[in-house]
């Protein structure tokens, strides 16, 4: 799959994206990585969606020089809606993935008339409640970084291990670890704090926009009662619990994964891409 990179200038640093199909006539379709993550976890997604132009936000771009110490996902969310607007796109499909589906949930509450579906993946309202060891990690990380302390090789490759079941061969895998090692980790680790601090059940009535709620049962991180508190709060929602899928299962179920997210938003499905997508996984 060919993928068109670009970029927008924002306040002091830029917004990387990368977009497949840009002339396809399908909806848009916005994919909104996990941190830990990297925006290459959506390829099989935009190469199974076969209709439409999807574009994959790549957050870690926006720390630009020194990172951005004030940074949270209410800032990841103007952004992307900064990118909507430079892209004239007017209503879009949003998939995200825990933080980015902390900002997905900003994006579709904030402008309901701009979000014609959502997709809400291993993410929750808030992040009370949210598994020990994953929480645990998150600490380590945080900690780490406000001593002025990188993440080693070890480090990272625990966490974003914890975010599927099943390594990937090993050229994806070393794909997802450089884009983490290569990200600002001070930045990272504010992102987070604000996450922390953010409770969005308040704001979910507002989302208008039919939404579909994925959790794999082997999530590292949310629970089902994170699940159940969006299907509540969201006036049009429905949650999927995938068989033996973690946090990311675009990345350990990538076949099934594609198959639920072109159910829910009316998209045509490649199916050899699904096929290769899923060989890729061992």
């Amino acid at each position: 799959m060919e993928t068109h990179t670009r970029t927008i200038p924002l306040d002091g640093a830029q917004l990387t994206y990368h977009v497949s199909r840009p002339d396809a006539p399908g909806t848009p379709t916005i994919l909104l990585h996990p941190w830990f993550g990297c925006w290459q976890f959506w390829a099989s997604t935009m190469d199974a969606l076969s209709d439409r132009p999807c574009f994959a936000v790549d957050f870690y771009s926006l720390a630009g020089e020194g990172g951005r110490p004030s940074a949270g996902p209410t800032d990841l969310a103007d952004a992307v809606l900064r990118m909507l607007d430079a892209e004239q796109l007017d209503r879009v499909d949003v998939v995200g993935n825990s933080v980015g589906g902390i900002v997905a949930q900003i994006i579709a509450s904030s402008v309901p008339q701009r979000v014609r579906r959502l997709v809400l993946v291993g993410t929750g309202a808030n992040t009370v409640g949210a598994l020990p060891a994953f929480a645990e990690t998150v600490d380590r990380w945080t900690a780490a970084t406000r001593a002025g302390e990188g993440p080693s090789r070890t480090a990272i490759e625990d966490t974003v291990g914890m975010l599927f079941t099943g390594r990937p061969r090993s050229d994806v895998w070393e794909t997802y670890i450089a884009a983490v090692a290569g990200a600002d980790a001070a930045y990272m680790g504010s992102v987070l704090t604000a996450a922390r601090a953010l409770d969005l059940v308040p704001r979910l009535p507002g989302i208008t926009a039919p939404t579909l709620i994925v959790r794999g049962t082997e999530d590292c991180a949310r629970t089902a009662e994170h699940a159940a508190v969006l299907a509540a709060g969201i006036p049009v929602a429905r949650s999927i619990e995938m068989e033996g899928a973690g946090h990311s299962p675009m990345v350990d179920h990538p076949a099934d994964f594609a198959r639920l997210v072109a159910e829910h938003v009316g998209a045509d499905i490649d199916a050899a891409a699904t096929r290769t997508a899923a060989a890729g996984t061992r």
